[in-house]
């Protein structure tokens, strides 16, 4: 089942986790989940140690399905993005997936505190969004007092394709002045 952590009422804490978004891979190692996470990506690189020690589940496009189901995940990460809906649709049939969508600053912060909250580790991930809500607070004083520059973050050639508006990386140019 796709399940909306706003609607989560605690009844349950996931233990035996996937992830299948590289970025949130970092943070469940960050708020402390070394034993709860049994999959990974290939492309979930860091933290170096998970990356050589836990089970690589494919990548974000291509997840190993048949591997996912023996390591009998309760929670699989998958962003929209990253992953496919139609892997994610197949994976909802036999576990929870909780499927992130991040445009903006306030809503990695909101995942954070959602996986808290999914995997009993809400403290820590607190913690986590109060101090980078406060480094980007900041960020932002110091760059609003400097001239706005014009920019553009390529992220592809053949063809050329650049981050625009309504993207996490346009966001986070805002919040350096550019």
């Amino acid at each position: 089942m796709i399940i909306h952590p706003e609607n989560f009422v605690g009844e349950k804490t996931y233990t035996r986790i996937i992830s299948l978004v590289p970025s949130l891979t970092e943070l469940l190692h960050d708020i402390g989940l070394d034993d709860s996470v049994v999959g990974i990506t290939k492309f979930c690189i860091h933290p170096h140690d998970w990356y050589k020690n836990k089970t690589h589940a494919g990548g974000t496009k291509n997840v190993k399905i048949d591997l996912i189901k023996k390591l009998q995940p309760d929670l699989i990460i998958a962003n929209r993005e990253e992953n496919t809906k139609k892997q994610v649709e197949y994976l909802a049939t036999f576990t929870d997936v909780y499927v992130t969508e991040i445009n903006h600053l306030a809503d990695a912060l909101q995942v954070i505190q959602y996986l808290g909250r999914l995997t009993g580790t809400m403290a820590r991930a607190a913690d986590i969004a109060e101090e980078i809500a406060t480094k980007f607070q900041q960020l932002s004083l110091r760059a609003g007092s400097l001239p706005k520059i014009k920019a553009a973050y390529v992220i592809w050639r053949n063809p050329y394709m650049v981050a625009g508006g309504g993207t996490f990386i346009g966001d986070m140019m805002r919040y350096c002045g550019l």
